[in-house]
Protein backbone atom coordinates (compact mmCIF):
# COMPACT_ATOMS: atom_id res chain seq x y z
CA UNK A 1 0.00 0.00 0.00
CA UNK A 2 1.13 3.36 -0.67
CA UNK A 3 0.75 5.05 2.73
CA UNK A 4 1.86 2.11 4.66
CA UNK A 5 4.71 2.94 6.97
CA UNK A 6 7.73 0.58 7.27
CA UNK A 7 9.95 1.05 10.00
CA UNK A 8 13.22 0.70 8.05
CA UNK A 9 12.15 3.57 5.75
CA UNK A 10 13.97 6.81 6.50
CA UNK A 11 13.01 9.17 9.07
CA UNK A 12 14.21 12.63 7.78
CA UNK A 13 13.70 14.60 4.78
CA UNK A 14 16.40 16.53 3.68
CA UNK A 15 15.42 20.27 2.48
CA UNK A 16 18.10 21.29 -0.19
CA UNK A 17 19.52 23.66 1.76
CA UNK A 18 20.32 20.58 3.97
CA UNK A 19 21.89 18.80 1.01
CA UNK A 20 23.79 21.91 -0.42
CA UNK A 21 25.89 22.42 2.77
CA UNK A 22 27.48 18.96 2.24
CA UNK A 23 29.39 21.10 -0.34
CA UNK A 24 30.25 24.31 0.77
CA UNK A 25 33.87 25.15 1.74
CA UNK A 26 33.06 25.62 5.04
CA UNK A 27 29.85 23.37 5.82
CA UNK A 28 28.28 24.26 9.44
CA UNK A 29 29.02 21.86 11.77
CA UNK A 30 25.88 20.92 13.28
CA UNK A 31 24.21 19.86 10.02
CA UNK A 32 27.44 17.97 8.82
CA UNK A 33 27.62 16.14 12.25
CA UNK A 34 23.59 15.37 12.41
CA UNK A 35 24.06 14.34 8.59
CA UNK A 36 27.17 11.52 9.86
CA UNK A 37 25.00 10.52 12.91
CA UNK A 38 21.57 10.03 10.65
CA UNK A 39 22.87 9.54 6.68
CA UNK A 40 20.92 6.05 6.49
CA UNK A 41 18.08 7.78 7.86
CA UNK A 42 17.99 10.62 5.56
CA UNK A 43 16.19 11.27 2.21
CA UNK A 44 15.76 13.66 -0.06
CA UNK A 45 12.45 14.66 -2.40
CA UNK A 46 12.07 14.80 -5.91
CA UNK A 47 11.32 18.71 -5.71
CA UNK A 48 14.89 19.16 -3.83
CA UNK A 49 16.32 16.87 -6.02
CA UNK A 50 15.11 19.29 -8.95
CA UNK A 51 16.54 22.34 -6.96
CA UNK A 52 19.77 21.01 -6.72
CA UNK A 53 19.72 20.26 -10.49
CA UNK A 54 18.33 23.54 -11.69
CA UNK A 55 21.39 25.21 -9.29
CA UNK A 56 23.86 23.38 -11.19
CA UNK A 57 21.92 23.59 -14.66
CA UNK A 58 22.61 27.38 -13.84
CA UNK A 59 26.29 27.40 -13.40
CA UNK A 60 28.79 28.55 -16.41
CA UNK A 61 30.51 25.44 -17.68
CA UNK A 62 33.60 24.93 -16.12
CA UNK A 63 35.37 23.22 -12.91
CA UNK A 64 32.94 23.63 -10.25
CA UNK A 65 30.00 22.88 -12.21
CA UNK A 66 31.58 19.64 -13.21
CA UNK A 67 32.24 19.01 -9.27
CA UNK A 68 28.75 20.03 -8.35
CA UNK A 69 27.70 17.31 -11.00
CA UNK A 70 29.93 14.77 -9.83
CA UNK A 71 28.90 15.53 -5.93
CA UNK A 72 25.34 15.21 -7.02
CA UNK A 73 25.43 11.95 -8.87
CA UNK A 74 28.01 10.26 -6.99
CA UNK A 75 27.62 11.09 -3.66
CA UNK A 76 23.51 12.66 -3.56
CA UNK A 77 22.36 9.24 -5.32
CA UNK A 78 23.89 7.13 -4.05
CA UNK A 79 23.73 7.97 -0.75
CA UNK A 80 20.07 9.44 -0.28
CA UNK A 81 17.06 7.80 -1.64
CA UNK A 82 15.00 10.07 -3.88
CA UNK A 83 10.99 10.26 -2.93
CA UNK A 84 8.47 11.03 -5.18
CA UNK A 85 5.48 13.06 -5.72
CA UNK A 86 2.76 10.51 -5.24
CA UNK A 87 -1.31 10.07 -5.18
CA UNK A 88 -1.30 9.98 -1.07
CA UNK A 89 1.25 13.14 -1.45
CA UNK A 90 -0.57 15.12 -3.88
CA UNK A 91 -4.34 14.64 -1.28
CA UNK A 92 -2.05 16.11 1.26
CA UNK A 93 -0.97 18.79 -1.17
CA UNK A 94 -4.17 20.20 -1.64
CA UNK A 95 -5.71 19.87 1.85
CA UNK A 96 -2.45 21.66 2.95
CA UNK A 97 -2.83 24.61 0.64
CA UNK A 98 -6.81 24.89 1.41
CA UNK A 99 -6.39 24.77 4.79
CA UNK A 100 -3.41 27.47 5.09
CA UNK A 101 -5.61 29.33 2.26
CA UNK A 102 -8.81 29.51 4.81
CA UNK A 103 -5.98 30.60 7.74
CA UNK A 104 -5.18 33.37 5.74
CA UNK A 105 -1.66 32.56 5.04
CA UNK A 106 -1.05 30.47 1.44
CA UNK A 107 1.56 28.19 1.91
CA UNK A 108 4.02 28.43 -0.99
CA UNK A 109 3.75 25.51 -3.87
CA UNK A 110 7.10 24.40 -3.77
CA UNK A 111 7.03 24.20 -0.04
CA UNK A 112 3.74 22.66 0.32
CA UNK A 113 4.77 20.17 -2.08
CA UNK A 114 7.94 19.43 0.15
CA UNK A 115 5.46 19.12 3.50
CA UNK A 116 3.21 16.76 1.52
CA UNK A 117 5.39 14.46 0.86
CA UNK A 118 7.14 14.37 4.39
CA UNK A 119 3.93 14.14 5.32
CA UNK A 120 2.64 11.41 3.46
CA UNK A 121 6.07 9.13 4.38
CA UNK A 122 5.97 9.99 8.27
CA UNK A 123 9.12 12.40 7.86
CA UNK A 124 10.86 15.04 9.98
CA UNK A 125 11.56 17.55 7.53
CA UNK A 126 14.82 18.95 8.16
CA UNK A 127 15.48 22.52 6.67
CA UNK A 128 17.44 26.05 7.24
CA UNK A 129 14.34 27.92 6.70
CA UNK A 130 11.82 26.45 9.31
CA UNK A 131 9.91 29.88 9.10
CA UNK A 132 8.38 28.84 5.66
CA UNK A 133 6.64 25.71 6.87
CA UNK A 134 5.31 27.92 10.21
CA UNK A 135 1.72 27.73 8.16
CA UNK A 136 1.79 24.32 7.44
CA UNK A 137 2.79 23.34 10.89
CA UNK A 138 -0.16 25.09 11.67
CA UNK A 139 -2.73 23.00 9.89
CA UNK A 140 -1.03 19.37 9.78
CA UNK A 141 1.15 17.37 11.64
CA UNK A 142 4.34 18.39 9.67
CA UNK A 143 7.51 18.19 12.10
CA UNK A 144 10.53 20.27 11.21
CA UNK A 145 14.11 20.00 12.13
CA UNK A 146 16.87 22.71 12.09
CA UNK A 147 20.07 21.21 12.17
CA UNK A 148 21.65 24.48 11.74
CA UNK A 149 20.60 25.47 15.08
CA UNK A 150 19.69 22.11 16.71
CA UNK A 151 16.67 23.62 17.22
CA UNK A 152 13.61 21.19 16.63
CA UNK A 153 9.85 22.29 15.44
CA UNK A 154 8.25 19.71 16.33
CA UNK A 155 4.48 19.44 17.78
CA UNK A 156 4.04 17.25 20.78
CA UNK A 157 2.14 14.46 19.97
Amino acid sequence: MENEYNIEDPHYLLDSNIVSEIIKPLPDFNVIKKLVEHSSDCAICSPSWQELLFGMYRMPEGMNKKSLEKFLIDDIMENFKVLTYTKRSAEIHAEIRAKTEKIGKPAPFADSLIASIALANHMVLVTRNTKHFEAIREVSELQVDNWFTQKSHNKTI
